[in-house]
């Protein structure tokens, strides 16, 4: 997979996850809800001030990772919990912090498994796996796992193709790609 491709795809799904602050926040412990309109608030603002330019900003994308970590630890049964998650785990990509990337796309596995981006953030830990953190070995095991979990996902398909590419150089993979094509 093109690793320039799969940062402007994520940067891209980053942009347009970021309306969804129509949600209503929920929390076993109602205690929990004073000063959630404030983080929200604090967040809608970073948003905005990453959508300003098209190239992200380091430390506008830190603050944002800090306030969506932040609020998915003082309210984790909130609806918008999974999806500030993904948002970090997005921006830690697109600034090149692949394990705290994963980290963030293991919480949405392990702790929102009906989230509605569950594939594509079990899918994301073995593209960070396989492209970026150099562990083939994990990265079959979850490619395996999307495949399984989600045999008619367009991320299924994805994993089977990255199982097969798993281990070549980009070299090989542009002369297989040129054989199959008839290209010399």
């Amino acid at each position: 997979m093109n690793k320039t491709f799969l940062l402007i795809s994520s940067l891209c799904l980053l942009f347009a996850s970021c309306g969804n602050d129509n949600k209503t926040g929920t929390s076993e412990n109602s205690g929990l809800s004073e000063g959630r309109p404030e983080y929200i608030e604090r967040i809608k603002k970073l948003e905005a001030e990453m959508h300003k330019s098209m190239q992200l900003n380091d430390v506008t994308a830190g603050l944002a990772v800090t306030a969506y970590d932040n609020f998915v630890k003082m309210f984790p049964d909130d609806s918008l919990a999974p999806d500030f998650l993904f948002k970090a785990g997005e921006i830690t990509t697109a600034t090149k912090q692949y394990p705290q990337s994963l980290m963030y796309y293991q919480n949405i596995t392990a702790k929102y498994p009906k989230y509605k981006l569950v594939d594509v953030s079990l899918y994301m830990q073995g593209v960070l796996l396989d492209n970026y953190l150099n562990d083939d070995a994990k990265a079959k095991t979850i490619y395996e796992e999307v495949i399984a979990k989600y045999p008619g996902s367009n991320y299924a398909t994805d994993a089977k193709a990255a199982i097969n590419n798993l281990g070549k150089s980009d070299e090989q993979l542009i002369e297989e790609f040129k054989k199959k094509n008839g290209q010399k």
